[in-house]
């Protein structure tokens, strides 16, 4: 039995001796319920509803256990098509005991027991250590670190973003940003557990992460294949760019709508280190901007690149390139300073600014006056490091 102040929903089977038998207990129904208690309110809020509108709620049970008595899934609140927001979901374990189901929604500690409760043939231990951790209490410490990369090929550049804002346009905590451009492929922001709502072929998607927070993908479309549950890398592909709306809604152009979560609530980004940047909401919705160092990326600006989870400034890792040996580490930007070392190709250095120098052209045809100060004082030409952009991915030196 769950304790008071979490979601619980029951439908009780009668047992009175010689009455009619009951009928079978609805599962949708119960989730139903402990949606609407636990969520609903949110959701009319962030769907701008009136507070007494009817929400539509889709519930998809995932797995089964073997007896019949533990059921785990997702379910999730229907976007009305005159809405520009995210879906508001929520993972939920389900047990049949004594003729009624008990619902356990995350981000609740009922959730947490329940996944150390369920048997073994419906969940591992590695999932389990995972869907825990959405039961933190509900209290967010200053820290602006997140451990969280932005939803892109680490070191990849050339995207923009449409301003912070609510998970939709004016609702808040301002948790959501929307990316667009570079190479249009979505990744997972850290490492964690993958996990599908609003079925069709290209459902939404939202990754529970290891270390406590959670991100949702919102109009992707050529989606990963893995399996509901199954870990995740950093930078794992999620899709490409869109505008899917499995959960309803609507999208203006292709992006992806990215939300930040723990516990399964939504937290603003303001002043949160994402990607190697800092972000900054403003009080109107769309016009919050990313900071790195004396560089501002305002709405549609560009370009941001995704420096990986570090804090802002700390430098980004990328290997050197040449097919044909190993690459010449000098000690200042020019290709007649002294070699003070060489690398073999594939060696991985930290850069950590870059400045102009002598004009170089790289293993990929492509040409660059930029050279990149390493960690210990001396210079690689960016010409021959492998950071996924044309153009220099850290900071210029001061």
């Amino acid at each position: 039995m769950l304790t008071a102040g979490f979601a619980l929903a029951t439908l009780v089977a009668s047992t009175a001796f010689g009455a009619p038998a009951a009928a079978k207990p609805s599962l949708d129904q119960a989730v139903t319920q402990a949606m609407g208690a636990a969520k609903g309110a949110e959701a009319r809020s962030i769907y701008e509803l009136a507070p007494a509108a009817g929400l539509a709620t889709i519930v998809e049970p995932d797995r089964t256990s073997k007896d019949g008595r533990w059921v785990f899934g997702g379910a999730a609140f229907r976007v009305p098509t005159t809405t520009h927001a995210g879906p508001v979901t929520a993972l939920f374990f389900g047990h049949l005991a004594n003729g009624r189901w008990e619902i356990a929604l995350e981000g609740s500690e009922a959730f947490a027991r329940a996944s150390a409760d369920a048997p073994a043939d419906l969940m591992g231990a590695g999932e389990r250590a995972t869907l825990a951790s959405t039961a933190a209490p509900q209290t967010f410490a200053d820290s602006a670190a997140t451990g969280l990369a932005l939803p892109w090929k680490a070191n990849g550049g050339n995207w923009r973003h449409w301003g912070v804002h609510g998970d939709s346009g004016t609702s808040t905590p301002y948790n959501a940003i929307d990316f667009y451009g570079g190479d249009r492929y979505v990744r997972a922001a850290a490492p964690g557990r993958l996990y599908r709502f609003c079925g069709t072929s290209t459902p939404y998607i939202k990754v529970v992460h290891d270390n406590g927070w959670t991100t949702g993908y919102y109009h992707t479309y050529n989606q990963t294949t893995v399996a509901d549950g199954s870990q995740v890398a950093l930078g794992a592909y999620i899709g490409e760019i869109g505008e899917q709306l499995p959960c309803g809604g609507r999208a203006n152009g292709d992006h992806v709508h990215w939300t930040l979560w723990k516990g399964n609530t939504a937290v603003g980004v303001n002043g949160k280190e994402i990607g190697g940047w800092t972000w900054y909401a403003q009080s109107t919705a769309y016009q919050g901007y990313a900071v790195r160092g004396s560089t501002r990326i305002n709405n549609s600006d560009c370009c941001l690149t995704n420096y990986g989870p570090g804090d802002p400034g700390s430098g980004v890792s990328a290997p050197v390139y040449n097919p044909n040996g190993s690459v010449n580490i000098r000690s200042g930007p020019s290709s007649t300073a002294t070699v003070v070392r060489s690398v073999a190709s594939g060696t991985t250095v930290n850069l950590v600014c870059y400045v102009n120098g002598d004009t170089m052209t790289g293993p990929w045809n492509n040409t660059s006056k930029a050279w990149d100060r390493l960690d210990d004082g001396n210079y690689v030409s960016d010409a021959w490091v492998d950071t996924g952009s044309d153009t220099p991915v850290v900071p210029a030196c001061t």
